[in-house]
Formats: C-alpha cells, sequence, structure tokens
C-alpha cells in the first residue's frame, strides 16, 4: 500500500502476515499496526492528505520453519489454548452485532419503517421507498424488517413491489395482474413476487414475457410459478459435479429442470436456428459426437476408402461394449405418464422398437461355451422382481471414450444377446466405414450367431452379411482377457491385433466408476425421468471429454513417442544377434498367425520342457538299457535311484523336522560304494559337528571342490545330478508359476468381491499360504540352482537357469493376453508411475522366470530358439504396436482439428432464422456466432498445443504445459451454450 504525506511524499507499507514480522508465535493483536518504509519521492501540493500518521519502519525478521500456528493447528488456535482465550468470542460477538442495527442506525434515511436487504452489498438500512427504489431491478432480494427490537424477516411484495413484465422495467399503460401468489425458485431462496403481464392488445404471451426475463415458468397457461435461470444452471453444475438429485436440491421443479435440460440440448444442437428444427430432429441428433473418430464426409480425407492395406487400421472404429447392473430402475409410473422428452433423440434407443424387439425374443437363452468366464450365467438374473429394468447396455468409442449416438439401452432381465445386438447396431447406423473392433468382455460368445441374429432386427439396423464378416474384428478388453480360456484370450487379445495402438478397452469401465454416482438417485424415477437425466450425464460427459480432448491426445502422443523410441531401440539390439534366417521365419511365422489364428501362435512356448519326473523316468530306461547290453553295477541300487535318493532327502530337510537316522545311515553305506574315498575325505575336511539330523550334511557330487569330485564320483554320478538338479530348477519354476498365478488371481477377487474386517482377514490368512509356498519354491530351486552352479559352471547354465532374486518372483504382464496387477506406486517416479499404469506389454518386460522353462539344452538348441523366438515376436509386435499408436494418434489430432473446423463452418452456415419477430433472429444469430467462437477457440487451443516443442524427456517442461492448459480448460467446461 501506498501512502501521501502532507510534503508530497510517497510512503510504501508491506503488509506481512503476522508470523512473519516477528520469530515466533505472535497474535496479530500483539504486533500493532504495520509501519510503512520511506520512499523518498516528491509528488507535488495537489497530492496533500490530511490526518497522516508518521511511523518508525519494523525490520522483517527471518521466521524459523514451521512456526505457523494459523495453518499447523487452525482450529486449536480458534477454539484457545494453552492458557490463550481463542477467537470464539470475537466471532460470536461480531454475530449478535449483526443482529442489531449497528453504527448503520446512525445514519439511516429520514424516514421510519426501516429495512435491511441481505444480497445488496454492505447492508445499507432503507426506507420503505429508498429499498423499493433500489430493489425495482432486484426483485429476488432477501430483506429483513426492523420491528423496533430486532429484524424480521420480510418481502419485496409485502412492501408493495410489483414486477412489471414486457416493458424492461418500464410502467405498463395496461397492466394485467398475474397470480396473487406467484412464486419464483431463485439461488438464495423461493420468493413470492407480485407480477403484472403487459395487456396491450399487441402483447407478446404470458409465457415470452417471464421467459425473456429468464424465468423459466412450470406450467404452460396460467403460470403460478417460475424459476431463474441462474438455479436451473446452478443444478445442473451441482448434478454433473457432485451427482445429487432433484429432490436434494428443491422437491418442486423437476418438472421445470426437465424441460430446460431439453431446450438446452436442443440449442446446443443448434435446432433452435432452424426454422422448424425442433419437429425434424433425427435420431441420435442431440448428442455430443467424439471429434477424433472417423465419419466419413466430415473428418476423412476424400481418398481414405482407398488407401493401402498397411495403412487402413487408421480408420478403424473401435467400439466398446457392456453391461452396467448398478443403473437399476424400479417399476414406477410408466411411459405413458412420465414420457422421456428426448428419448431415441440422444444417448438412449427410441423405445417403441426396442421394446417390440425384446418382446420377440423373450425365450432366447445364451450358451457360454468359454468356461473361463462367467457373465453369461447372469444373464437370466432372479434379481429383476420390481424392476422395470435390472441395468443399461453402452456403447463408447474405446480410444476416446466418447459414448455413442443411440449407445445406451435399458436392460429388462440381465445382459442378454436380444439386447446388447439392438444397442449395438443402433449406435453405428449407417455403416460407412471398412472396419469396426468390437471390444467386448464376452465377444467370444456374443459373435457366435451374430449374423442370424440381425436378421431378426428392424430393417433399418441391417447390415449386409458379407459387409458384416468384413468389417467387424471382435477383441476382449484387456483386464477381462485374463478370466477366459486360453482358446479365447490368444485370438481375441487386444495386445496381438495390429492397427488398434495400445487401445485397452476398458474405457467403459472408467464410464461406469462415473456413472455410478447418480445410480440411487435414478432408481426411483419415472422411466422417461431417468431417461432425460441420465442422457443429461452422458452429454455432460462427452462436453468434458470433447474440451479436454487437445490435452488428452497431446500426453499419449508424448508418450507414445517416448516408448516407441524405446522399444524401437530394444528390438534393434535384439534383432542384432539373431541371424536372419530365423528372423526370417518369425516373421512369417507371425503374419501367417495374424492371418490365420488356427495357424502356430508365435507367442508360445511350443516346446514342453522336461520335468524331474521325467527326467528320471528317462534315466531308468537308459540304465535297463545299459544293464541289458552287458554293463555291471557295483551295488544294487542304480546310480540315478542313489541321487534321487539324496535328492529326496534334501527336500525332506527343507520341508519338515522327523527322523531320518535309518535312512541317512543307508545312504552313508552306498555313498561309500558310488563315492570312493568319501569317509575319509569327510574327517579330513569336515569340522563341524550337527546334532540336529536335519542339517547333517549330505555331500553330494555338487558339496565336493571340482578336484576332489573327479577322484571320488564314480559311475557318471556328477552327471546324473547335474541332470536331475536341473528337473528341480524347472520344477520349482513351475510350481513358482502356479502359486504366483494363483495367488494374483486371489488378489483380484478379494479386491472386487470381500467386504468386511472378519473376510479381509480370513483372506489375508491365505495370502500368508500363498507366500509361505512361494517362499519355499524360491528356496528349492536357490538349492537346486547353487548346486548345479557348482557342477557345471555359470557358462552352461545360460539364459535358462539365472539366479532368482527378489525382484524376478512377480506375476507375468501376460503369458499371452493378460496384465500385471499394478501396486506399490508410491516413490515411483512420474515415467514409472506411468508405465505400471499401462495395461498389456506395452510398457513393461516379463520377468526371465516366466519363459525360461522352455529351453532344452539339447544338441540343437532348439529349445534356446523357441524361446528367444517367442521373446523376439513380442518384442517385435510392441514396437510396431507403437509406431502404429503414434501414427494413430497424429491422425485423430488431425481428424480433430477437422472436425472442429466443420463444427464452426456448420454455425455459420445456420444463422438466417426465418421468424417473424426480429429480436428472435437476432439472439439466435447471437448464439450461432457464440457457439461458432467455441468451436473456432478450441481449434486454436488445440493447434497451439499440438505445435508445442516439448522434449518427451523433459516431465518438467510437460508438467508446465499441462497446468497452463488445465486452467485455461476449465473455462470450457461449463460453457455447454
Amino acid at each position: 500500500m501506498v501512502v501521501v504525506s502532507t510534503t508530497g511524499r510517497w510512503k510504501v507499507i508491506t503488509h506481512c502476515s503476522p508470523t512473519k514480522i516477528r520469530a515466533g508465535n505472535v497474535l496479530e493483536d500483539q504486533v500493532g499496526p504495520p509501519q510503512p518504509d520511506n520512499w523518498e519521492s516528491n509528488l507535488g501540493n495537489d497530492f496533500v492528505f490530511d490526518d497522516e500518521v508518521e511511523s518508525q519502519p519494523v525490520v522483517v525478521a527471518k521466521v524459523p520453519a514451521k512456526c505457523y500456528v494459523n495453518s499447523d493447528a487452525p482450529s486449536h488456535e480458534w477454539i484457545g489454548v494453552s492458557g490463550c482465550a481463542g477467537f470464539r468470542e470475537e466471532y460470536l460477538l461480531a454475530e449478535l452485532h449483526l443482529e442489531g442495527r449497528g453504527s448503520l442506525a446512525m445514519t439511516p434515511c429520514a424516514c421510519k419503517h426501516l429495512y435491511r436487504c441481505e444480497d445488496c452489498y454492505g447492508q445499507d438500512i432503507l426506507c420503505k421507498s429508498c429499498c423499493l427504489l433500489k430493489h425495482a431491478r432486484h426483485p429476488l432480494h432477501i430483506i429483513n424488517k426492523w420491528n423496533g427490537t430486532h429484524f424480521e424477516c420480510a418481502a419485496l411484495a409485502d412492501i408493495g413491489l410489483t414486477v412489471q413484465l414486457g416493458h424492461k422495467g418500464m410502467p405498463c399503460l395496461c397492466p394485467q395482474r398475474g397470480h396473487i401468489s406467484f412464486v419464483v425458485i431463485h439461488t438464495n431462496a423461493i420468493h413470492r413476487v407480485n407480477i403484472d403481464f403487459c395487456g396491450y392488445h399487441q402483447r407478446i404471451s404470458h409465457r415470452q414475457q417471464l421467459l425473456r426475463c429468464e424465468w423459466y415458468l412450470a406450467t404452460l397457461h396460467f403460470p403460478q410459478s417460475a424459476c431463474t435461470k441462474r438455479v436451473l444452471v446452478l443444478f445442473l453444475i451441482l448434478t454433473w459435479s457432485s451427482k445429487v438429485s432433484g429432490y436434494e436440491f428443491y422437491t418442486k421443479f423437476m418438472r421445470m429442470v426437465r424441460q430446460f435440460r431439453h431446450i438446452k440440448l436442443m440449442k446446443q444442437a443448434g435446432h433452435g436456428n432452424i426454422t422448424g428444427g425442433i419437429y425434424e430432429t433425427e435420431p441420435g441428433a442431440l448428442t455430443i459426437k467424439c471429434p477424433a473418430c472417423p465419419q466419413p464426409g466430415v473428418n476423412l480425407p476424400e481418398d481414405w476408402d482407398k488407401v493401402e492395406g498397411s495403412m487402413k487400421f487408421l480408420y478403424y472404429l473401435i467400439i466398446a461394449m457392456d453391461a452396467n447392473f448398478r443403473l437399476k430402475n424400479r417399476n414406477r409410473s410408466s411411459s405413458t405418464a412420465d414420457p422421456g422428452l428426448h428419448t431415441g433423440l440422444a444417448y438412449f434407443i427410441p423405445e417403441k422398437p426396442y421394446t417390440k424387439h425384446i418382446l420377440k425374443n423373450t425365450s432366447q437363452t445364451n450358451i457360454s461355451t468359454c468356461l473361463g468366464f462367467r457373465t453369461l450365467a447372469h444373464t437370466e438374473s432372479k434379481y429383476s422382481n420390481g424392476l422395470r429394468a435390472t441395468g443399461v447396455g453402452l456403447c463408447l468409442c474405446a480410444h476416446h471414450e466418447f459414448v455413442r449416438p443411440q449407445g445406451v439401452g435399458d436392460l429388462q432381465k440381465g445382459e442378454r444377446y436380444a439386447n446388447m445386438d439392438f444397442i449395438f447396431f443402433s449406435s453405428i447406423i449407417p455403416l460407412l466405414l471398412l472396419s469396426i473392433v468390437i471390444s467386448y468382455d464376452i465377444a467370444c460368445q456374443w459373435k457366435l450367431n451374430l449374423m442370424k441374429r440381425m436378421n431378426e432386427l428392424p430393417e433399418h439396423l441391417q447390415i449386409p452379411a458379407a459387409v458384416t464378416l468384413a468389417a467387424f474384428i471382435f477383441r476382449i478388453p484387456k483386464f477381462h482377457c485374463p478370466a477366459h480360456e486360453e482358446k479365447c484370450a490368444i485370438p481375441h487379445s487386444l495386445n496381438l491385433m495390429p492397427g488398434v495402438g495400445r487401445t485397452d478397452g476398458e474405457g467403459i469401465e472408467r464410464n461406469w466408476a462415473e456413472m455410478n454416482q447418480v445410480a440411487n438417485s435414478t432408481k426411483e424415477m419415472g422411466a422417461g425421468s431417468r431417461h432425460d437425466i441420465l442422457n443429461d450425464h452422458f452429454g455432460h460427459h462427452n462436453w468434458r471429454k470433447y474440451t479436454g480432448l487437445g490435452l488428452s491426445l497431446w500426453r499419449k502422443l508424448l508418450n507414445a513417442i517416448k516408448e516407441c523410441g524405446r522399444h524401437q531401440s530394444f528390438l534393434r539390439d535384439f534383432s542384432s544377434a539373431i541371424d536372419d534366417a530365423h528372423r526370417g521365419e518369425w516373421t512369417a511365422m507371425i503374419e501367417a498367425w495374424e492371418c490365420d489364428k488356427s495357424s502356430p501362435n508365435p507367442y508360445v512356448l511350443s516346446r514342453i520342457s522336461l520335468s524331474e519326473a521325467q527326467i528320471r523316468v528317462n534315466l531308468v530306461d537308459d540304465e535297463k538299457i545299459a544293464i541289458s547290453n552287458g554293463h555291471q553295477l557295483p551295488h544294487e541300487m542304480t546310480p540315478s535311484s542313489f541321487i534321487n535318493m539324496g535328492l529326496v532327502l534334501e527336500d525332506a530337510q527343507q520341508r519338515i523336522k522327523f527322523d531320518l537316522t535309518s535312512s541317512l545311515n543307508r545312504f552313508c553305506v552306498v555313498q561309500q560304494v558310488y563315492m570312493v574315498g568319501i569317509t575319509s575325505w569327510i574327517k579330513g575336511h569336515d569340522k563341524d559337528s550337527f546334532d540336529d539330523v536335519e542339517d547333517h550334511p549330505l555331500w553330494l557330487p555338487s558339496a565336493l571342490p571340482p578336484s576332489d569330485r573327479q577322484v571320488i564320483c564314480t559311475n557318471n554320478i556328477t552327471h546324473i545330478e547335474a541332470e536331475l538338479r536341473k528337473g528341480q530348477c524347472r520344477d520349482s519354476l513351475d510350481r513358482l508359476h502356479r502359486q504366483l498365478h494363483t495367488k494374483s488371481h486371489f488378489v483380484k477377487h478379494r479386491n472386487i468381491n470381500v467386504r468386511g474386517q472378519r473376510a479381509n482377514t480370513r483372506a489375508s490368512s491365505f495370502l500368508s499360504c500363498f507366500d509361505s509356498k512361494i517362499n519355499a519354491a524360491a528356496e528349492k530351486y536357490h538349492v537346486a540352482w547353487s548346486a548345479l552352479l557348482e557342477l557345471v559352471g555359470i557358462s552352461e547354465l545360460g539364459r535358462e537357469f539365472q539366479c532368482l532374486e527378489a525382484k524376478d518372483i512377480v506375476v507375468p504382464i501376460d503369458t499371452v493376453s493378460g496384465v500385471r496387477s499394478t501396486t506399490g506406486m508410491r516413490g515411483r517416479t512420474r515415467s514409472e508411475r506411468d508405465a505400471s499404469r499401462g495395461l498389456g506389454q506395452g510398457y513393461q518386460m516379463t520377468s526371465w522366470i516366466w519363459f525360461a522353462s522352455g529351453i532344452q539344452d539339447d544338441e540343437t538348441d532348439a529349445g534356446l530358439d523357441d524361446m528367444l523366438r517367442v521373446e523376439w515376436a513380442k518384442s517385435h509386435t510392441r514396437a510396431q504396436w507403437w509406431n502404429k499408436e503414434v501414427l494413430l494418434l497424429k491422425e485423430e489430432m488431425w481428424r480433430t482439428r477437422q472436425f472442429l473446423a466443420w463444427c464452426a463452418q456448420q454455425w455459420q452456415s445456420i444463422t438466417e432464422l426465418l421468424h417473424q419477430d426480429t429480436q428472435i433472429v437476432a439472439g439466435a444469430l447471437a448464439y450461432a456466432h457464440r457457439q461458432e467462437a467455441i468451436q473456432c477457440a478450441l481449434l486454436a487451443r488445440f493447434t497451439v498445443l499440438w505445435g508445442t516443442g516439448v522434449d518427451v524427456n523433459d516431465t518438467a517442461g510437460e508438467d508446465e504445459l499441462i497446468e497452463y492448459f488445465a486452467e485455461d480448460e476449465e473455462n470450457f467446461d461449463d460453457d455447454e451454450g
């Protein structure tokens, strides 16, 4: 603040927080007034102020860290602790001060009957005539009247204020009295208002007089109540943000809100700017469409249908389907008594043809042949008594999560094919694209007999079978894929489909998370009211996606460019270690499988690894052949039986404690036969004594030094132990795989279904059991690997048998099509968190334990080649898909700009409304220009954002831009027109 003294000098006063004026916890009342710092500057005699108080400056001391009592414990300071009085009394006295006339009572108007307005700034106390004069343009303010002892509630209508309609506040020569108890709902209260309509013979209707002052009437004829546009807008904002219901807001004006919603949708769609446009509204015309999805004639190049085959993926329409059983609706009212104002014109499908189709297919049964997925088991849900709808089915674009026009329908009894067929075909008609990718959690079953069921749909929804077979591509969302059997998951995996980039198909689940918040408020509504409410929420959802599309696509592109470079570099390094013949063979295998899913799958290990039991059988067969050929054994126990006995004893030592004395003694006797001189060697090297038999060393060949092993071990028992140790390693990894898979699925089941302390405690005990088994398998592998390392050396272990560390014992990304559950987000960098959130195999690298089991160490290295083929195929696919994701995002950015430009042109072309009222025409023209400006502003904003050059590794610069454009995005969120 700048203070001018009587001498013409400027003095700067710096206001500081009380905690910064002095070091320590000093309250504001103890500090005193702030002191100005002098700034010598002469302004002349024109700037002279009296009542100047000269003060001395205060030295501002640096405050120690964490001494802000008012922010660290605000409630304590306000209440008062440690002997301090606090501020409660001060607040209470201030409230009491407002109950009286205060200092304003000393300077009122020179009249009686004092009034005070609660909404005007300053709360001036006025007389009756001054109050009426001041509120002639503010008839919805709240006033209080001083009755001699206190203020009591009053109304402007009670003191004679009358609102004259039709003349912009000017008096009317022929006023016509409105209803004596006319009520107006406003944001601050419900008001009783005296109104006079214009009664002149050339007057406009009472409806128009109310609407032109932004009062929305409740009834068409002889209105007795209305609400302001401000309260309608406030209600919509509250329902969008907090999902509050109408009965939680106001209980008397839901009809007006529904009408306002409907008129608002018509207005936003431009039908108010077209003569007769409200009566010529086509199905689905009142929706907000996705700008980035391909729309022929709007945002596609002229020769898009002639593009070469490798680039057709740029024009895929990716649709996600699902059902939600939380959006139930009880059998209240009826569609006749409570019709939807725009059912069939927005997101919900037309009711009459839909109901007719469902009634024709009431006996349709859905048979599931995929035992791994149980959704179809609930299609005939028994929990439908008393319900008009058990849920809703929905279609949206999977890549951008926009709800499709006519893409929502009620489900009468579970998720039946008849319902989902009608909803799906309604959302894609007319079909003008080359290919449609359909992501559905039961796509493997739903696609069966789809052509046959399509013939039962209304004629306008039917598509030629040849077109359907060529255009439809069925897939399963990535998170749902592991729940299916392998024969369903592999051919329907989005991870293995070219052209969809990194689309996960799970966007519809994120939409349900938002819409479930209105489930309780819409459950008891009538059919029409519920449709109108949900249509409005779907529209607002699409509008937020619409305005945020620029930032969303830009962030996806930055991430895709970074991941594309990373995976391309990894693929180059990988390919350099593989000869051209193998690369050509594996590439051909990938291409053949993409064309024909019955061909060998390049992403799955084709060789079966030998287990410990199989190796033992093979060794016994070899020994039988050797004995039959005349080979003499020095003992009745064969070498393989001897080594196997040692391994069994070792395993028993690790798991349980029991009396092994007899078996150990027998083992020691046989050991002296196959390991000549072992007794004297033990006496010379083993100085420790072991009281517990389970801790007694067995001194197998792997426990001996290499030099002594060659002398002591006979009959090739060193090689036999090495082979059995390999089998132990493989069996341990297989057991580790099973336990990790089981634990992963159990954790998913617990997170979804388990509720309550008792159930969670029981689940925790199960998880502890899984952890024990996992640790036991890991320990057995570690012992076997350590022995194998001593027998053959690190160079012979290769990639199949590696040192098992804690970081390697994780659930796989997926063997084919699943995802790794992401936990422990805290403490990671931004890039690590973004990578861990990615679905599928696109972001992460597989732990070696998931591809080590398929290797066989034979002369041809076929097992190693098999493993390398799978890993190379996955790396090749990841790099290819990230590259296509970059191309797809750039194409979507171009389509979005074309769509916004097209919308601006559409609004520019409908600025000539034919109407006899020139003021209405002028208003329509202004609204069209406003909508055109919104589209142009979004276009300019997106163009600037997408043209911004930011290093993909510069997360600080990325965050700064995101924050800048996110603030600007808020300006569009509530401006839907």
